[in-house]
């Protein structure tokens, strides 16, 4: 390996090329039923009623509009304007707001005269008639769907088409309208995943700054922290390559790929470098400092490669054993770092040893405190050798209690949280639910005879009041 390594460096950059490009492709699975197991009775039901009625396509947008209830119906006109603004993005089906409210009351008001009977005044804007009682009634019927009763809140609900398309269109089009607020299902998730993505690639970066920094102020080595930036950004570009190639992509568990990677990467050169650090300072009567730096990197190899292998074979299987979750992206990410583990290793042998042999300066430097360190190293091991029973109960005390803690846990739930609370989507989630009286919708799915009889319709109606009284 150590003759043969411009051979294999060659190949590993041939593989970085190729995969390269390849790699850009991988992209992020953004759908929350792949939580569940294919055979799971909710997500089945709920695909079903994701396919009969499209639920998760309603979205609300909402702004603010202190004059919405004008006298001269500009608060509705201005409605009825972000509403035609909304229809006309590419992928809106259908819209709602207080000007179609409006245009009903106008239509029961024109040929049927069914209004008259209840005032006798005529407005623009039936809507706006205090005294016409139906109207009244349309507007508390509407509270909590199209306007907040108690603030200037206003909101429009937005039906999505198949395509699901105008979303970023019109997140872009709240973000024009004064106070402007997106919320939905669809809404949650993609910025949700928006920033699970960004925060991924955010800690890949950190970790690899944050290491390497790490071991060129610990070892004063800028060879060997370069080694494993170059190693640990090799094997992610090729492990996304791989992941491309077998038709996977990322999820909410294994967007963080990057930094765990990173930890595998840097742990096994690590491993590689002490040992060639302890051979080239064993070593010190060659005067010739590549004859010594190969001399040491060939006995690290030919002592450490073993244990290397099976360290990161042990990582392998332990996150192939992920496979047994029944959660969809647990197992997912179980094979994706299994998968990593293995090209970490075969890119550590590749490029390892034509990088460590570059003539760049072969010493490492000396880890500042190094004697301190393993002094006092020493005298724990020497105290816990010692108090061996003490620290056994100690030990065990603290199982007891993690028991007795873990056993304590919650799940949770809310999705929200998954965001940081001064985040634009959780501050328009708790405008909705405090001013709307709540954005989150349950889908009841009820059998229906054929034909549909008044009997049916009067269960369904007890069914309601049932439900309204929870």
């Amino acid at each position: 390996m150590i003759t043969a390594r411009w051979f294999w460096f060659a190949l590993a950059l041939l593989l970085l090329a190729v995969a390269w490009p390849i790699s850009q492709r991988l992209s992020l699975d953004r759908s929350l039923e792949r939580m569940f197991p294919v055979d799971d009775p909710d997500r089945i039901e709920f695909q079903r009623i994701e396919d009969e009625f499209g639920v998760s396509q309603f979205l609300v947008f909402a702004y603010r509009d202190p004059q919405l209830w004008a006298a001269d119906g500009s608060g509705i006109d201005r409605a009825m304007q972000w509403r035609r603004s909304i229809e006309q993005t590419p992928g809106v089906a259908y819209a709602l707001d207080l000007s179609r409210v409006d245009q009903m009351l106008t239509t029961l008001k024109g040929p049927a005269g069914l209004l008259g009977a209840f005032s006798a005044e005529k407005t623009s804007r039936p809507l706006l008639d205090t005294n016409n009682k139906l109207a009244k009634e349309y507007r508390e019927l509407f509270t909590g769907q199209t306007h907040s009763a108690q603030t200037d809140l206003v909101a429009i609900g937005v039906l999505l088409d198949r395509s699901q398309t105008g979303l970023a269109d019109l997140r872009q089009l709240a973000n024009s309208a004064p106070g402007g607020l997106l919320v939905g299902h669809l809404a949650m998730v993609d910025e949700g995943f928006q920033e699970i993505e960004q925060d991924g690639n955010r800690l890949g970066i950190f970790s690899t700054i944050t290491l390497s920094l790490l071991m060129l102020l610990g070892f004063r080595s800028i060879r060997w922290a370069l080694i494993v930036v170059v190693v640990v950004q090799w094997s992610l570009v090729i492990t996304r390559a791989i992941l491309v190639l077998l038709d996977w992509e990322l999820t909410m568990v294994s967007s963080m790929l990057s930094s765990i990677v990173m930890v595998v990467g840097v742990a096994t050169t690590l491993h590689w470098m002490f040992g060639y650090q302890h051979f080239y300072q064993s070593n010190a009567d060659e005067t010739n400092l590549e004859l010594r730096a190969t001399g040491a990197l060939r006995a690290s190899i030919s002592r450490l490669w073993q244990p290397m292998v099976w360290a990161v074979v042990t990582d392998a299987i332990g996150f192939a054993s992920l496979a047994l979750s029944r959660v969809g992206p647990v197992q997912d990410y179980g094979s994706m770092m299994a998968v990593a583990c293995g090209v970490v290793l075969v890119g550590i042998f590749c490029l390892v040893p034509t990088l460590a042999l570059l003539p760049m300066g072969y010493q490492l430097g000396n880890v500042p405190g190094d004697v301190w360190i393993q002094k006092n190293l020493q005298r724990l091991l020497d105290g816990v050798c010692k108090h061996r029973r003490w620290v056994i109960a100690m030990a065990g005390l603290l199982l007891l209690l993690g028991v007795a803690g873990s056993s304590r846990l919650k799940v949770e739930t809310d999705f929200l949280k998954n965001f940081q609370s001064n985040s634009p989507i959780a501050q328009a989630y708790r405008a909705v639910e405090s001013e709307l009286g709540g954005a989150g919708i349950w889908d009841v799915m009820l059998p229906a005879p054929k034909p549909i009889t008044q009997e049916y319709f009067d269960r369904v109606l007890a069914m309601e009041k049932e439900l309204l009284e929870i």
